[in-house]
This record gives structure tokens, C-alpha cells and sequence, in this order.
């Protein structure tokens, strides 16, 4: 066994340049699996941690009560004297009506409309931040007819600057409005390239053709429980109305953003089954070809006294240790692909926040699979026919 391991570590000594290209092609097939787990995990962890933060102060959501899974509560408006009604409850602290409308397109100062990278432009009533958790870093937030407000990165994406006065799109046709605060989501306002705007109520309701109408009502509770509060609510509310929990909503917010980090982590799969599939072919013309070259020295050994066990034992545990080098530097490669993706896909204007560099058990099991596992297979043809030569 000494010698065979002898005889590996010589030759891949002798083939230096060769095995190290192919090596190259199983850690970028790696580097690829490694990236996507990496950057789905850590955004997902980044965006959860935002979801929980921007609900904590909400006990209770009042909104219209969905019997179908494919249809959204936004897309059912509710009656805006339902505030009072939920206001008067018994436990209720505070009952901010709640509006969002992707029916409002604002216009740059050469009067092109804005256009973001797959993600929604949405507008909101200004309400509390402590229950919405949007904040305001600049300016004043919209008090009175004809101001809004703007997250701070688009703002700064398309020129958007504060006193400025801008045309803004909704249902009754192009109107000037004052641009007169910026505002973020979360500690790096992380909305993913979408575009949020701020009104007053009043203001997003007529823009959107939806006067008199909300959509949800963030409830925040005092000297009761959650369940007993969203009880009280619920025996309050029409038939056509629900209450749910700040459990319920962090869940599905959480799900909403899992949701399109799946996809996003899939497409980048997708890439790395393709790199994947085309180092196998590397891998295995590597070894037919350096199995054609050492004829003659495998001949030798053969004669020598080794068995074909050993011959191709010896081509097998050459495929393993380039799998486990790649593998290694795979998960290396991985981690600075993930985060030059997110460099790349923010300056394409989709906005990913910071995340934590999350290396999962199933993320280094995966490496593992693909870098040794691939090699492997793609060796066995080669080792096999390492093994039938004579002596």
C-alpha cells in the first residue's frame, strides 16, 4: 500500500500543470453549488432578521380574510371606518391603517419614468415607524397633499434629491408633488432594488383610485396577550375580516422572501449542474489521455509484481485527492463568488444587504459531494482501463 501511495503522489508530481487545470474545472463546479447555498442561507438569515425587526412592535394585523391560497389580502381593499372599530377594542394601544399600491410610477427630473431591475416600485401611506419599520433619515415624512417620500437607495439611483419637486404618476394622470424626506427599511434598507414611496393616506388612496379604502391595519396591544387580542378582534370584525397574529405575519413575510431566494439560489444551481457536468468530461479525458502516455510504465509496474487492483487503485486515489483539494478550495472560491454576485447584482440595481457568511453542514456536504463524488466517477472508465494493461 506504501508503494502505491508512493507511486500516486509521484505522478501527480509529474503531471503538475495537468492537474491542476483539472482541478481548476471540479472547484469551479463547486465553487458554483458552494456560492448559491452561501448566499441564499445568508440572505435568507439577513432577511429574516429584518422581518422580525420591522414587526416587533405589532401584535395583530387586521386585513380581509383570503379563503384562496392565490389571492393576495392586498388585492381585497377593506373599509377604512373598520380603524375605529378596532381602535375601540379592549386591548387595542394603537391602530395604524395600512395601504400599498404599485399603481404609482414617480418620474425623473427628464421626465423618464422610473425603471427598476424585476422589482416592484410601492407606495405606502406614512404611518408609525415603530410599527412599519420604516424610518426616516432625512427631511420631514409627508404630511400634507402633494409631498412624498422615497427610500434613501433610490433616491440616490436616480437622482431624487430632497426639496425637489417631481412628477408622479397614479390614476388621475401625471401631478407634481415635493419630494420632502428619505426614508429606509431596516438598518441597510434592504428592499432588494424595489422602489418605496411614502404619501399620506389620503394621497396614496386617491392616487390609486381607492378613496376611503386600506388594506390592512397594524394593531399594537396593551395589558393583554397576543392570543386573547386577536380573539377580541376577530369577535369585532365582519365576516369578510380577519385578525392574525404578528406570529402569522413574520411567517408569511418570511416565506414571501424565501420564496424568491429559492428561485435565485436554483438559477445559480443551474449553473453549477453546467460546470459540473462539463468537468466530468475534463476530468475523464485527463485521465485517458495520462493513461495513454504511461503505457509503458504501467506495463513496467505490472511486470514489477502489481496487480490490477493496485494499478487501479492507484488512478482512483489520484481522482481523490484532486477531489478533495478542489473540494477545499471550492468552498474557499464559493464564499468570495457569493459575495462578488452580490457586489454585481447591486450595481445592476437590485439592492442585496450585507450578510453573514453562513457554512452550513449541507453546504459542505454538498462541496464534498460534487468535488470527490464527480471526480470519482468521471475516473472510474480511466482506472479501469489503467488496470488492463499487460505486463
Amino acid at each position: 500500500m506504501r508503494e502505491i501511495l508512493r507511486l500516486t503522489f509521484r505522478n501527480l508530481a509529474a503531471s503538475k500543470l495537468r492537474f491542476l487545470l483539472t482541478s481548476f474545472a471540479v472547484l469551479m463546479g463547486v465553487s458554483f453549488v458552494v456560492s448559491s447555498f452561501v448566499l441564499t442561507d445568508g440572505l435568507t438569515k439577513t432577511f429574516d432578521a429584518i422581518v422580525e425587526d420591522s414587526n416587533s412592535g405589532l401584535d395583530a394585523q387586521v386585513r380581509a380574510d383570503v379563503e384562496f391560497e392565490e389571492v393576495n389580502f392586498v388585492d381585497l381593499p377593506i373599509d377604512e371606518a373598520l380603524v375605529e372599530s378596532v381602535a375601540a377594542v379592549d386591548g387595542v394601544e394603537v391602530a395604524e391603517p395600512g395601504f400599498q399600491s404599485m399603481k404609482i410610477i414617480p418620474l425623473e427630473s427628464d421626465g423618464d419614468p422610473v425603471k427598476t431591475v424585476g422589482s416592484p416600485i410601492l407606495s405606502f401611506n406614512w404611518s408609525d415607524p415603530d410599527i412599519t419599520g420604516l424610518e426616516l433619515v432625512e427631511g420631514a415624512e409627508p404630511r400634507s397633499a402633494g409631498q412624498f417620500a422615497m427610500d434613501v437607495d433610490s433616491a440616490d439611483r436616480y437622482g431624487f434629491v430632497v426639496g425637489e419637486t417631481y412628477v408622479v404618476v397614479g390614476s388621475a394622470g401625471p401631478e407634481p408633488f415635493q419630494l420632502v424626506g428619505l426614508t429606509k427599511f431596516g438598518e441597510d434598507n434592504a428592499v432588494a432594488g424595489a422602489v418605496l414611496m411614502s404619501f399620506t393616506l389620503d394621497e396614496v388612496q386617491r392616487l390609486s383610485g381607492l378613496d376611503g379604502k386600506i388594506h390592512w391595519i397594524d394593531v399594537a396591544g396593551a395589558g393583554v396577550d397576543t392570543e386573547t387580542l386577536v380573539s377580541r378582534l376577530n369577535n369585532a370584525l365582519p365576516a369578510d375580516v380577519e385578525a392574525v397574529s404578528s406570529d402569522v405575519i413574520v411567517a408569511e413575510e418570511k416565506d414571501d422572501f424565501g420564496g424568491v431566494l429559492d428561485i435565485f439560489g436554483n438559477i445559480l444551481l443551474g449553473f453549477a449542474l453546467v460546470a459540473v457536468f462539463v468537468s466530468t468530461f475534463i476530468i475523464g479525458n485527463t485521465f485517458n489521455i495520462l493513461t495513454g502516455q504511461r503505457v509503458k510504465q504501467l506495463a513496467l509496474i505490472r511486470a514489477l509484481g502489481a496487480s490490477r487492483g493496485q494499478v487501479r487503485l492507484s488512478s482512483t486515489l489520484e481522482a481523490l485527492i484532486i477531489g478533495v483539494v478542489a473540494s477545499f478550495l471550492g468552498l474557499i472560491g464559493g464564499v468570495l463568488l457569493a459575495l462578488g454576485l452580490r457586489s454585481l447584482m447591486n450595481a445592476m440595481g437590485f439592492g442585496l444587504p450585507s450578510f453573514d457568511i453562513v457554512i452550513s453542514a449541507r453546504t459542505v456536504v454538498a462541496a464534498l459531494v460534487v468535488g470527490v463524488g464527480v471526480t470519482l466517477v468521471a475516473s472510474i472508465s480511466p482506472a479501469r482501463r489503467a488496470a488492463t494493461v499487460p505486463p
